[in-house]
Order: C-alpha cells, then structure tokens, then sequence
C-alpha cells in the first residue's frame, strides 16, 4: 500500500525486549516499512539498530498545580505493599519524570504521532500528556496489558472498577493500610490526562480489546483497532516437522506437549491448572499411550522441583530460548503447545506457534480467544477446568495424520489473517487516511 505522506513517530516503552518490547519494536518495522521516520525510546536498550535510543528519566521540579495538590494527600514515606497478582506497577502518575525539550533532542525530530507501549518504571500518563503539549501529536496507547486503563494495576483479575465508575480506596491490589487512595489518584490522573491529550488506544489482542472498550477511560473512543499479536511470519513459519524434530533430536514416534513454564510459580499463568490437566490426562490413556507422551518445558526456573516430579509424564527441561530461529524450529518440533494462563492479555506465544503450524490448546482467554478455534487449529478449553485441558490436549492426540496436517495448515492460515505483519499493516495503515 502506498503511503500518502511520511509521517515523525516516536514509540516509547520500556525496554526493547521480551513480550511489551518486542511488540513495539514490530510495530516499528511496520512503520519503517511504509517510509515513516520512526524513533523507539526506551529506558533500557539491548538491540543494535541506530533508531532505538536509550533515555534515562528522573523527577523533575516542574509540576502542575494538580499534580501537587494530589501528592499531597498521598503519604510517600510509608512503603506500599501490594498483592502481586495484579502486577500493579504504575505507582504514581503524578509524578513528571522527563522535560519534553529533552527527549525531542534525544530523538531529533518532533513526532507527528506517539505510540505508548509498555513504560513502568519509565514514563507515565502525565509525562505522556506533557510531550503532547509541546509536540501537538496524537497519542495512541497500545494496551500491551490493561494499565492504560486502570488505576495502576497491569490486570484486574475479578475487579471491575475501571468499568463501574473509577479505581478508589478499596482497590484489592493494595493490602498495606497506607497508601490506599494511590489507585483512585492514578486513575483520576490517567482520566484526566487521556482526556486532555485526546489519547486513543491500540489493542494488542480482541480480549484486552473488549476490556478498554468497556473502561470508563476509553469506551467512548469511536473504533479501537487491534493488531493481534503481530507475527513476523518470516521467522515463524513451518518448514516440516520432521526435520525440526531431528534438530532436537526428538523421536519422530513420541508426542510431544510444549509448555511455557518460566513463571510456573506465577498465580495468572495458571501452572497448576496445567499440572492437573496432565493427572487427569495420564489416567484417561493407557500404558503404551502414556509412553508416546513427552513434556518439554521452556524454563528458566529450575527451583521449584516439587513441579517437575508431579508431572506423570518423561519430562524434558529445555531452559529459556531466546534466539527466535531457534524458537521457531522448536514450536515446528512439538506436537501441540498448551496455554494454561487463566488471566492474560497474551500470551505472544500462542499466535507464534500457530505460525509455526503447530495447534494449541488453552483456556478460553487472552489471545486464545480470538486465535484457536476448537476442531480447526487447537482447543478452547473452558477457564479454570483442567478436565476440559486435559480434553484438548487427548483430542489433539488422537487426531489421524491427515486431520492433524488439516489442523497444522489451519493454524497458520489463522495467523496470516489475523496476526501476521501484512494485518498488522492494514490496521495500522488507516490511523493515517
């Protein structure tokens, strides 16, 4: 598609890697692509292109008259305890960490337009509105998780207060009996900013899609696009199962069931619905069924040994891949790959292995939502019932060689459509006609 005029976008996110990092910096591609001048800020670099450029931030004494009348009802000094399965890192929004002449130095070029991913610990809503200001340039917010719309927590879990009417004091992220109010301030400061800076917001998924468009932030945005994932298809893709399984020297006449398990101690990914799944799994099958059955997990965690010996199946420990060729070839070396997060906006890792023509099983949540269809690429198995796992993974099993070649086809068809960088263009694409 041609582009009609090149357009200055700066991309900020935290740092240039994992999940939030590598979606931006896809994005960027996209962009670059189309003839755009595009710089990424991030507070941590690890990637050698010249137009990702490393910038610290730090609290700076200009502040508004609203930004110090809501510190001050906030004590600072007494530490905030959180309960972590709400990844609630935004803990202040008031607070202005950068000097809008500074980073238009830094990235030479006043942006057209400003894409924010992922910044914990970074730039916040308010350091957000203060560039719009001086640069007038749209802002989207690309909802990486649900922070954008919240009162500081990355997911919400049960709580629907960003959808009712605003975060407050009784926010469930906050256990300690200080700082009580953070939550509402952030959220009424996010409020406010977004709706000063006309913010608009990008979904990366059709769950996360669904959540903003029911928050009180963004549900009266005319259309939030969503980009699904984006797959670089060039990198993940099939190239036959055959050959990838003797790369790892698997046994062509085993199964074998991928799993993610790097924060298998992590309440929202659910390891322990995955654990059961696999009991129940082990107890449906035979002597010689069970015996075809490998679990190869992908870990960085090698503590919890109590884990590992509770799966009834040969199990092999692969540690963390980060090189994605090699990630590629072992999604295209497994027989199925199974998501067991029960709160997620992702994970990344489902739309990767469908690239790869490999199906997946998950709960019906985060991007399994709108990327697996049960009979045609994979199983949707009802959230939170390790039965219904179990059910997926059997069916997928006992698929004859020509349904699962059916199913492998599928699931990369389903990328093409609706994940891989020629969608993504089109979505993106229209932000400028």
């Amino acid at each position: 598609m041609n582009v009609i005029k090149s357009r200055k976008i700066l991309l900020l996110v935290t740092h240039d890697y994992g999940g939030a990092g590598e979606l931006v910096y896809k994005i960027s591609k996209i962009f670059r692509d189309q003839g755009h001048e595009v710089v990424i800020l991030v507070k941590k670099k690890t990637k050698h292109e010249d137009y990702i450029v490393e910038f610290l931030t730090s609290p700076v004494k200009r502040k508004s008259l609203y930004t110090k009348f809501l510190e001050k009802t906030v004590n600072r000094k007494k530490k905030l305890k959180l309960d972590s399965k709400y990844h609630f890192y935004s803990k202040n929004e008031t607070l202005i960490t950068i000097e809008p002449e500074k980073v238009i130095s830094a990235i030479g070029f006043i942006p057209d337009y400003i894409f924010s991913g992922w910044t914990a610990d970074f730039m916040n809503s308010s350091d957000l509105l203060l560039l719009q200001k001086y640069s007038n340039a749209q802002v989207f917010t690309i909802t990486i998780d649900m922070n954008h719309f919240t009162g500081g927590c990355h997911y919400a879990w049960d709580c629907k207060q960003y959808i009712t009417g605003g975060c407050t004091e009784n926010c469930p992220a906050i256990v300690s009996p200080f700082h009580k109010e953070t939550a509402k301030i952030n959220f009424e400061t996010k409020l406010k900013n977004a709706r000063e800076g006309n913010f608009k917001i990008i979904s990366g998924s059709d769950w996360v899609q669904k959540q903003a468009l029911s928050s009180i932030i963004y549900k009266n945005q005319d259309q939030i696009l969503n980009i699904n994932s984006l797959i670089d298809t060039t990198i993940m893709k099939p190239e036959g199962k055959k050959r990838a399984k003797d790369y790892f020297n698997l046994d062509e006449n085993k199964f074998y069931i991928l799993v993610g398990a790097t924060y298998d101690n992590e309440l929202r990914k659910g390891f322990n619905y995955f654990l059961e799944s696999l009991k129940i799994l082990y107890n449906e099958l035979d002597s010689i069924e069970r015996s075809r059955i490998i679990v190869l997990m992908i870990s960085s965690n090698t503590n919890n040994k109590r884990v590992f010996k509770e799966i009834p199946f040969e199990i092999k420990h692969l540690g963390y891949i980060k090189d994605y060729s090699l990630l590629s070839k072992l999604y295209q070396a497994v027989d199925v790959y199974v998501n067991s997060s029960i709160e997620d906006s992702g994970p990344m890792m489902v739309s990767e292995a469908l690239a790869c023509g490999t199906p997946v099983v998950g709960f019906d949540m985060g991007i399994v939502n709108s990327m697996v269809i049960t009979g045609y690429n994979g199983y949707r198995a009802v959230l939170k019932d390790s039965k219904d796992l179990a059910n997926g993974i059997k069916l997928i099993y006992r698929l004859s060689p020509l349904d699962y070649e059916n199913y492998s086809k599928n699931a990369v068809s389903q990328v093409q459509k609706f994940s891989s960088f020629e969608y993504g263009t089109s979505v993106l694409q229209t932000l400028f006609e």
